[in-house]
């Protein structure tokens, strides 16, 4: 007779060493002891990899005996599931391994997260919200590799030849541009919500609807949040206040947005408001939603003194800084400059307060928009230029809502690598990579579609929601984007000067660029999507490419690879920038890099180091100006850097060893990392490596006229 031990209330353990008659149990992914029984084995088999019955059962009774053999009497799930997959591997079945392959995370690598940070992104503090992001996304990017993408497409991202961005979050779009007129006109309707609330009735409850909607988009979306012209759609909600009044209500969305720690991992949410200080065109004419979701009998035209004095005291609050007087993260503001800009009443006055925080602060984002140019603008850099369609939905501004599906990113530096300084074979390899990123584009728009083909009570409820009968997310309206690291390496590795070197260096460039260009173009066309270039930010695949350069062509890459290989904090130039310790005129830097941008449709920008400087308001509008009038730069950010006292709460220009106040070395560091502010101890070992050789830029303020580019 067998003899139990009982290991739980419900479940027995037999205590039986004969091999014929033991009942071993194994431990499931869900946690229960469940009797030992190979038919599963057989079952998991076919169900998973289509196997036929007789190898199945083969493979089941060959990994029944190992197991008695070897004297287990306790067995895992993971256990069971190698043993099975060598099996699979004996017999040649590679592709059946695969498709029963289990995703997780070794116990050590487990307690590596618990313990010490991830800084793959600074904006996710270190703690147990952040150890469930990072082992989720641990697993999604298995998934991801193994089932969303083909092998060529997988196998290119782990040789780094491109960069899958955002495989930890493969079952939501990238990033979104909204409106507040859907919420404003539809109020607060989300799936899954244990209440709906009706449009608005109070600016306050306004604010509140938009702060929960974008914590909801981002459970929705892997990027940023952006909200289009948040002053005018505000506007309606501020007649008859008070300027103390409009003032508080800016202090409550920006620290609303600052204070938000609940995002996934902990973090804030990511989000960016556009700002004008005229009425756009697209708007003028449009009727404006007002409280309670009703129209008011007005256009937004008739709002422009409203609009313009929440912004005003929007960038106060941005001057005064948190209650320890340190510049906010979030929301950036992004201040679009216009033709129409100019000729609105008070702008000398409005660019000359907005110059003040940037100069102060570093808030301030400057982006241009040119002629008839209309877009908003996210993330770090990215733009979706608003199309005849989109300035149609103008009229109707609910409906304006966008996304970027995906962002893939082409490792330039390795292109010239395998070129060996043959033009030909580099734009042939180029045109390969490319392909293989309208590919990854192609099999995650399939996968986001069927998974949006569950409707409302599928996973992504909230973007297939219908309240204006289209989903929120309009596929057939999205953008595909296709970025780019290192071309500044990439010059460098193949003619032997960096982009600011010569002007050959330049031309050279800006054709690599046209060429990836006209193959999105080629691509858009060939599949019906929107394929797009926008500058990567590259805050951790800059680090990572230079990396993986370093391993797979270590004689070439060690020559051109950014930092300091010694202690790995090693990178790459983002994007179409040039070298960040290159001494170039800030001017010129502006107007070289600008060339680019006119082929960069989905957003660039250029940096400005600002350090320790504190230029005037006056000075740094007379810049901007220049900008507008004499470049085709797309967006503008400068950046100063600051030391924060945690002992005395004192805040100081430049990053400081001790504080000048009380000498504590106990700091916070603060400045961009790429396309927002964060503190320096949240950086990656890359991003390190570039700040110290960021050169920081003294005096170029002065009212020179700006040079001929070269």
């Amino acid at each position: 007779m067998v003899k139990l031990q009982v290991v739980d209330a419900k479940r027995p353990m037999l205590m039986n060493n004969e091999t014929t008659d033991m009942a071993l149990f194994v431990r499931t992914s869900a946690e229960e002891m469940d009797s030992w029984d190979r038919s599963r084995i057989e079952e998991a088999l076919i169900r998973e990899t289509q196997l036929d019955d007789g190898t199945a059962k083969a493979i089941a009774a060959e990994v029944e005996a190992q197991i008695a053999s070897a004297g287990i009497k306790m067995v895992t799930a993971p256990l069971i599931r190698e043993l099975v997959n060598s099996k699979l591997i004996e017999r040649g079945l590679e592709a059946e391994r695969l498709r029963h392959t289990r995703l997780g995370v070794p116990l050590y690598d487990v307690d590596q997260m618990i313990r010490m940070p991830n800084k793959e992104n600074a904006n996710v503090p270190h703690g147990p919200e952040a150890t469930n992001l990072t082992l989720a996304e641990n697993i999604k990017k298995e998934y991801a590799l193994i089932s969303v993408f083909s092998s060529e497409v997988g196998d290119a991202h782990m040789r780094g030849d491109l960069h899958l961005h955002d495989l930890g979050f493969v079952d939501r779009p990238y990033c979104s541009g909204q409106s507040l007129e859907y919420i404003k006109k539809f109020g607060l309707n989300l799936p899954n919500s244990l209440a709906l609330a009706k449009p608005a009735k109070h600016p306050e409850v306004l604010l509140a609807h938009m702060v929960k909607f974008a914590a909801a988009l981002q459970s929705n979306f892997a990027g940023a949040i952006g909200w289009d012209a948040v002053n005018l759609f505000f506007a309606p909600y501020l007649e008859g206040l008070s300027d103390r009044e409009v003032k508080q209500l800016a202090q409550i969305l920006i620290f609303e947005f600052s204070q938000q720690a609940v995002a996934r991992g902990g973090q804030a949410i990511f989000t960016d408001i556009n700002l004008y200080w005229e009425v756009p065109k697209h708007f003028e004419d449009v009727p404006a939603i007002g409280p309670d979701g009703q129209y008011t009998g007005k256009t937004y035209a008739e709002y422009e003194k409203e609009a313009q004095r929440f912004v005003w005291k929007l960038f106060e609050v941005y001057k005064e800084g948190d209650g320890a007087g340190r510049p906010f993260f979030f929301p950036k503001p992004l201040v679009h400059i216009t033709e129409k800009f100019f000729q609105t009443e008070g702008h000398m006055d409005f660019l000359h307060h907005i110059c003040d925080v940037a100069a102060d602060k570093g808030n301030t984002y400057f982006v241009f928009d040119r002629g008839q140019t209309a877009k908003i603008s996210e993330c770090c850099r990215l733009s979706f230029k608003l199309e005849k369609s989109d300035l149609e939905d103008a009229k109707t501004p609910w409906k304006m809502r966008y996304s970027a599906l995906q962002n893939v990113t082409i490792n330039l530096p390795r292109i010239a690598y395998e070129a060996k300084g043959d033009d030909t074979r580099l734009f042939q390899i180029l045109r390969q990579r490319i392909k293989l990123a309208a590919d990854a584009h192609l099999q995650k728009r399939n996968f986001i579609q069927n998974l949006l083909d569950h409707g409302v009570t599928g996973p992504l409820a909230l973007l297939a929601l219908s309240l204006d009968g289209q989903p929120y997310l309009r596929m057939h309206r999205v953008t595909y984007l296709v970025g780019m690291v290192g071309l500044n390496e990439m010059i460098q590795q193949h003619l032997g000067q960096e982009l600011h070197d010569t002007q050959e260096a330049m031309r050279f460039g800006l054709k690599v660029i046209a060429q990836m260009n006209l193959l999105c173009e080629y691509y858009s066309n060939k599949h019906n999507m929107r394929f797009v270039l926008e500058q990567t930010p590259a805050e951790s695949t800059a680090y990572r490419f230079a990396k993986l350069d370093l391993k797979y062509f270590a004689n070439q890459a060690r020559h051109v690879v950014k930092g300091d290989i010694f202690t790995n904090e090693v990178y790459y130039t983002n994007s179409t920038l040039f070298n960040v310790g290159s001494t170039v005129n800030p001017i010129e830097r502006v107007k070289l890099e600008g060339r680019f941008h006119p082929l960069i449709e989905a957003g660039a920008i250029t940096h400005v180091w600002l350090g320790e400087q504190h230029p005037s308001k006056e000075s740094m509008a007379n810049f901007v100006i220049k900008i507008f009038r004499d470049t085709k730069n797309d967006q503008v950010a400068f950046s100063p850097e600051f030391t924060c006292c945690k002992r005395c709460h004192t805040n100081h220009r430049g990053l400081k060893d001790a504080c000048p106040a009380c000498g504590s070395e106990d700091l916070d560091h603060i400045t961009r990392i790429t396309g927002y502010f964060t503190r320096v101890s949240s950086w990656n070992k890359g991003k390190l490596g570039e700040l110290k050789d960021r050169y920081r830029n003294n005096g170029f303020f002065a009212a020179a006229p700006m040079r001929e580019a070269v």
